[in-house]
């Protein structure tokens, strides 16, 4: 019994580590895919071209179920979304900069 506080402040610092580390991971990513965006606002070359690749992919998965399909395509936009990770975060803040300047 004289445990028990210890027990229970243990416990709660874990779940409070743990929802901590889901609430950062899920922010992260969200802030990947809102950059990722932004990127492919700024470069309409980009844009095409990942659209035409993305096309082509869904067509691929033209058989599979709809719910398949649904989230093959997230995880394939999310991928490319870490895969580019700073390349474009410092193409955003360059292409914001330019913008700015121009104002």
């Amino acid at each position: 019994m004289e445990h028990l506080p210890w027990f229970i402040a243990g416990a709660f610092g874990l779940v409070a580590f743990w929802q901590f580390s889901a609430t950062r991971s899920a922010y992260r990513k969200l802030n990947t895919l809102n950059e990722y965006v932004q990127f492919l606002l700024f470069q309409p070359n980009v844009y095409n071209d990942h659209s035409e690749k993305f096309l082509g992919f869904v067509a691929e998965k033209s058989n599979a179920s709809v719910s398949n399909q649904a989230m093959a395509s997230y995880q394939v936009i999310e991928n490319m979304a870490i895969q580019l990770g700073d390349h474009i975060l410092v193409a955003n803040v360059a292409s914001r900069g330019l913008r700015q300047e121009s104002r």
